[in-house]
């Protein structure tokens, strides 16, 4: 287990002004956030974190300006999807005993068997509610679904951990592969041309009506 040090300040999330002038000065717009507290709105510096996150260290002490510190863990972040910079981070104040509830994304891995067979894929469960130890659980869950056939399916059931338990229903399909749809176009139906001087339907009816 790896930590590191990391300064904060206090942000005023009410000026939306405010986060354009961060990023200009070269940091981060964050939240941090504990169980049954109330989230305070701060801002870190961006180099710090770009480092933090190359050297894929595991807690960070967040450091408040009062000088209190903080246990979190880096727990959504945020990118520009042109420049793939960091825009925003969410910080978990967590205490490594204790287990901790929170939902993660389930990320699909390699290309099914019944895709390259003409079916096609279907990712039905995108995040799901795990529960563990705040070290244990991982940012995300990679189910690899290469094996699966046309008409195969993954359950939670059939995803293992032995570092944190589902705390959603684990019947619950994650992803599956289904036969392609046939889209039936309805025929149109095509009125015959009327010869010049000849009656149509409905005039022959109104015809034979008044008379």
């Amino acid at each position: 287990m790896s930590e590191a040090d990391v300064q904060c300040q206090i942000r005023n999330k009410e000026n939306p002004l405010t986060v354009k002038i961060l990023r200009k000065e070269g940091k981060i717009p964050a939240i941090f956030y504990a169980q049954g507290e109330e989230s305070i709105p701060i801002s870190v510096e961006t180099k710090t974190i770009q480092q933090l996150i190359n050297h894929e260290v595991n807690v960070l002490n967040v450091i408040f300006p009062d000088g209190k510190i903080r246990k979190s863990i880096i727990r959504d972040i945020q990118r520009d999807p042109l420049t793939d910079t960091i825009i925003h981070l969410d910080f978990l104040g967590i205490k490594l005993t204790e287990k901790i509830r929170i939902t993660i994304p389930i990320v699909l891995k390699g290309t099914p068997v019944g895709v390259k067979d003409g079916g096609i894929l279907e990712h039905l469960l995108r995040d799901v509610e795990v529960e563990g130890l705040p070290l244990d659980i991982p940012e995300h869950i990679e189910v690899d679904v290469s094996a699966l056939n046309i008409g195969n399916s993954i359950r939670l059931q059939d995803i293992h951990s032995e570092k944190f338990v589902f705390a959603s229903e684990i019947n619950h399909a994650v992803a599956n592969v289904i036969h392609p749809k046939v889209i039936q176009l309805e025929e149109e139906v095509v009125e015959e041309p009327v010869e010049e001087g000849e009656e149509t339907s409905e005039e022959k009816e109104k015809a034979g009506s008044e008379e």
